[in-house]
């Protein structure tokens, strides 16, 4: 098994230099496939340990999610690498750089919660049961020093901010998912899972209807918000923490998320406008 799923990381790669989506080797791209390659890698050892401490089916579902949402990941960050430049100078950065490195790994880890999907709670081995947790937790974390690494290396840009969202949404969609489903969060708090996706969804149709889409003005409570979900939801994935403790707090979390999204779509729609903008 282990021999086949090495000889499935070479395809990976291959796929990822001869596919359409990076038939231009610049060095960005390049970055960007070794890391995927890396990643799989990392997936690949996951599956060769979880077909030792559960079993085989565990492993492959594992590999199969994890894979497909590692090459999600992988494609909404190549669909951004032309936002690879200074916010302030405009100046364009000819690598990643360690925020948006990190800001990948917490992708990576994003992917490996995912494969836990459609996992029984109750029949999973501790190593199974501990995995998403563990990955998820370390996600959020990450999500509190990606932008700091990039500040203190001088290489923020808006690839830096437009994937850490993406991969903030993602999160919030795969991880309370499974929550949800391993009874720790309501299936309401999908709300929260959703909410971002229905956001920009109107946005596009507004785009697509020739509306005026007016930008939001900054506001660090939206991140604060977003920290608050995240800690919820990393803390539901611990199997010792009750579920009467992570469902009313989830719950309870969720209101100020929803109640931010209608007031940033009220702003973006036009109800809100700043005098600025009325001209």
């Amino acid at each position: 098994m282990t021999k086949i799923l090495l000889n499935l990381v070479d395809s990976f790669g291959f796929f990822l230099l001869n596919s359409a989506m990076f038939n231009f080797y610049t060095q960005l791209k390049k970055e960007l496939i070794t890391l995927g390659k890396q990643g799989a890698v990392f997936l690949v050892l996951i599956t060769i340990v979880l077909s030792v401490t559960d079993n085989s089916k565990t492993a492959v579902r594992f590999f199969s999610f994890g894979l497909i949402t590692w090459l999600y990941v992988l494609k909404i960050c190549h669909s951004k690498l032309s936002l690879n430049y200074d916010s302030d100078s405009g100046t364009q950065f000819h690598d990643l750089g360690f925020g948006n490195r990190v800001t990948l790994l917490r992708g990576l880890l994003i992917s490996a919660t995912a494969g836990f999907l459609g996992s029984n709670q109750s029949t999973v081995s501790e190593f199974a049961l501990f995995s998403p947790a563990v990955f998820y937790t370390v996600a959020a974390i990450g999500d509190a020093l990606d932008g700091y690494i990039a500040r203190v290396t001088n290489q923020t840009s808006h690839l830096g901010r437009e994937l850490d969202n993406a991969l903030d949404a993602l999160g919030l969609l795969i991880a309370p998912t499974l929550a949800v489903l391993w009874g720790k969060l309501e299936l309401w708090y999908l709300g929260v899972s959703i909410s971002y996706y229905i956001f920009r969804l109107g946005i596009f149709l507004r785009t697509q209807a020739n509306l005026p889409v007016y930008p939001l003005p900054p506001n660090p409570f939206r991140r604060r918000i977003a920290g608050y979900q995240m800690g919820i939801v990393a803390t539901s994935l611990w199997a010792p923490v009750p579920a009467e403790l992570t469902r009313p707090i989830g719950t309870l979390l969720m209101v100020p998320l929803l109640v931010r999204f209608i007031l940033d779509w009220l702003h973006v729609s036009g109800h809100f406008k700043n005098p600025k903008e009325q001209t």
